[in-house]
């Protein structure tokens, strides 16, 4: 078998075959709302804290997507949550169009791993952070 058709047969096991879609293996996703959630903006801080920590051990800050699906205002919503963090652990949520596409796949059992990327805080604007994780889907 020549290499264009070990290709072609490879991308085409990867179509996402109820959709008609390439399925997605690792992403990077903002994290929203992060000034909504209980315990901000001492969970950022404290967040900022733990990356900067993480960084110099040369680890990831490990992410827990949490499916939400009474949460009022996204039937979809994925919560994000650093285990590092304690009871200050919840940090935002996923994009609504994000959390559209992993939603159902994270109901039928589809299993999301995810690490902080990147915490950019300006301590003069506390209300404007940006949060960025890596989320990765994981083989059966």
């Amino acid at each position: 078998m020549s290499m264009q058709e070990q290709n072609a047969e490879r991308r085409d096991r990867e179509v996402d075959r109820t959709r008609g879609r390439k399925m997605v293996r690792q992403f990077s996703a903002k994290v929203v709302g992060v000034s909504f959630v209980p315990g901000y903006p001492d969970n950022l801080l404290d967040l900022e804290l733990a990356d900067s920590k993480a960084q110099l051990n040369g680890e990831p800050l490990a992410v827990v997507l949490i499916r939400n699906p009474k949460n009022g205002y996204d039937g979809n919503a994925i919560e994000v949550h650093v285990p590092a963090l304690g009871d200050n652990g919840m940090v935002g949520h996923l994009t609504r169009p994000i959390a559209a596409r992993m939603a159902p796949e994270m109901d039928a059992g589809v299993v999301w791993s995810a690490e902080v990327e990147s915490v950019l805080i300006d301590p003069d604007h506390l209300d404007r952070p940006g949060i960025s994780i890596t989320c990765k889907r994981e083989e059966a």
